[in-house]
């Protein structure tokens, strides 16, 4: 068997990573925009958009979900937690961890940033078929899988 051929790019629209980084850096700046509106930044909104889904996610899990140190996660836990939006109880298997959760207040605003970030999502996916979305979320899982580090 030979070899495959290998794809020869010159410009950077037929980069696939390119395309992904630039689609990537405009969803950003309309998230940003739209968080700040709200009072919030992108970290302290996928908190809890991740504490909603899953309260009680150790503060490290946070912190890889929402792409920001577990340091910068404690500052984030800490703002959203002296706003009300998050209350911390220390775990039943070790005192020393503190579980987050929301707060009646925290799902209110969850709920009003959410309204603004689904209007972002159908924008982003205009233009797309279920289909076509269902085959793009499968191919970003994948670019996902293939470039995360293994153990």
């Amino acid at each position: 068997m030979g070899k495959a051929k290998k794809r020869v790019v010159t410009r950077a629209e037929d980069m696939s990573g390119y395309l992904v980084k630039r689609a990537q850096s405009l969803i950003n700046l309309s998230l940003e925009e739209i968080v700040s509106k709200h009072e919030l930044g992108i970290p302290h909104y996928v908190v809890l958009i991740l504490l909603a889904e899953t309260p009680g996610l150790p503060n490290a899990e946070l912190a890889r979900k929402a792409f920001v140190t577990p340091q910068s996660m404690n500052e984030v836990l800490q703002q959203l937690e002296a706003s009300g939006m998050v209350e911390r109880q220390p775990s039943h298997s070790n005192a020393r961890i503190l579980n987050a959760q929301l707060t009646p207040t925290g799902a209110k605003k969850l709920r009003s940033v959410n309204s603004d970030v689904l209007e972002l999502e159908e924008r982003l996916l205009l233009g797309l078929s279920r289909d076509e979305v269902r085959a793009l979320n499968r191919s970003l899982e994948t670019i996902i899988r293939n470039m995360t580090p293994t153990v």
